[in-house]
């Protein structure tokens, strides 16, 4: 008999809706931000914005209409030219190029203007003219429209009241005139007027000019004679030229001919060491014979002669008729090429006179150092430019350029003692009947 399995009978419980419990969550006080806490900063940072960057971008704009590179407008920004060139609206291109390069010297910001290329010889010129009494404005002129070389002779001239005449009279004779040649239509340099001591005339380096001087009682310090060997007799120089003058006679000599085995270029002094008194006499012997105008021409007036100085030659070559005939010589050659390596430079150079004050004198040489020698000839200005350039004392010293390279005589200079005994006979030079130079 099989038992049944009895039905469980799934039974529905009635559903009962619990109520919810609310957890309460502890919480802080409920926090609220204030707009103006925001807003003050950012008006705070509008406003240095709109102070600072604003007028920048205006300025940069500015800069940039006027021609101004984004680079160059930096550059102007760590230079702190920005107001100077805006407020004068100041653009060129050497101008532009010498601020990006930051080779610029601010004090002359306005030379860059009218100028293409300067470096530290324009500069000292530009001073030069300021300590002289020309303004600004007529220095600035000066370089706008002349070249270096026509620019100089001013520091030897009289003062130009009027600037512009002087500026025609170049730009006149710009295709003939040259570092080599300079000659106007006008003349610009009274001769004598306002006439001074030369400075320190106990210095190789002084200057003696138609302006500058030497009194009565100079005499040149440790004169000593000159040699027959290579000048005429009697004469006389300061020891230390005497010596320069022995070397490079000594050099010409050694140089020997291939066919005559003798020097080609042989020469020696006519004229060197002249007192006061003895020009005193020359020139008023001109004086004499065709009046003071002319004698001022062709004669030096007493204490304006180079040849007081002790440091100075007239040459000739051996074999040649007077001074004159030197410049168509061989020796004449060699001693222009030559002559700086021993100290001495052709004092009164060709084309010249409108500066020196004195005809070409191919013949007439000044010994000043072997460093200066060679610095002046490099230079090509005459020696009165140079020595205005660089050596003349300051009016002003407010108006010294600092970055003037003092022209200083080699230092621990090795000189060479020259005797009769080292000099060959052969060195002694012909007779001449040569006459006496005036200048």
């Amino acid at each position: 008999m099989t038992r049944k399995r009895r039905r469980l009978r799934k039974i529905k419980l009635p559903k009962i809706n619990l109520p919810k419990l609310k957890v309460k969550k502890k919480t802080g006080p409920r926090r609220r931000i204030r707009k103006s806490i925001i807003i003050i900063p950012l008006l705070v940072i509008s406003l240095i914005f709109g102070l600072f960057y604003v007028p920048k971008m205006i300025d940069n704009g500015k800069l940039k209409d006027l021609g101004y590179s984004k680079e160059e407008i930096t550059a102007i920004r760590e230079l702190k030219l920005t107001k100077t060139i805006l407020d004068n609206e100041w653009y060129s291109d050497y101008l532009a190029i010498s601020i990006r390069d930051k080779s610029i010297k601010t004090e002359y910001i306005e030379l860059y203007l009218v100028s293409s290329s300067l470096s530290d010889k324009e500069f000292l010129l530009y001073n030069r003219l300021i300590d002289k009494g020309y303004n600004k404005e007529q220095v600035l002129k000066l370089f706008k429209h002349l070249r270096f070389f026509e620019i100089t002779p001013l520091l030897v001239f009289d003062y130009q009241e009027d600037i512009q005449v002087y500026i025609d009279d170049c730009i006149a004779n710009k295709e003939t005139n040259s570092e080599d040649y300079f000659v106007l239509s006008n003349n610009y340099y009274t001769h004598y007027q306002d006439a001074k001591p030369a400075p320190d005339p106990t210095n190789i380096n002084l200057l003696v000019n138609k302006t500058y001087y030497v009194d009565a009682s100079f005499e040149p310090v440790q004169i000593a004679p000159l040699s027959v060997q290579y000048a005429a007799k009697d004469l006389q120089l300061s020891a230390e030229a005497a010596s320069a003058l022995a070397q490079w006679c000594n050099k010409a000599i050694s140089l020997k001919d291939e066919i005559t085995g003798e020097s080609p270029v042989r020469f020696y002094a006519v004229s060197a060491y002249r007192s006061y008194e003895r020009q005193e006499t020359l020139y008023n012997n001109y004086v004499k014979a065709m009046g003071e105008e002319k004698a001022d021409a062709v004669s030096a007036r007493p204490g304006f002669s180079e040849h007081q100085t002790g440091l100075t030659v007239d040459l000739a070559a051996v074999g040649s008729e007077g001074l004159s005939a030197f410049k168509d010589t061989e020796a004449y050659n060699w001693v222009i090429a030559n002559g700086a390596d021993f100290g001495w430079i052709l004092r009164y150079p060709e084309g010249k006179t409108s500066i020196t004050g004195y005809d070409f004198e191919p013949w007439h040489y000044r010994y000043i150092g072997v460093d200066l020698a060679k610095k002046v000839v490099e230079s090509k200005l005459t020696y009165d430019e140079y020595w205005m350039l660089y050596l003349a004392p300051w009016n002003d010293e407010a108006n010294t350029y600092p970055k003037v390279v003092e022209n200083k005589q080699e230092e621990n200079k090795q000189e060479e003692n020259i005797t009769e005994e080292n000099i060959t006979e052969e060195t002694q030079p012909e007779e001449n009947n040569t006459e006496e130079p005036n200048t």
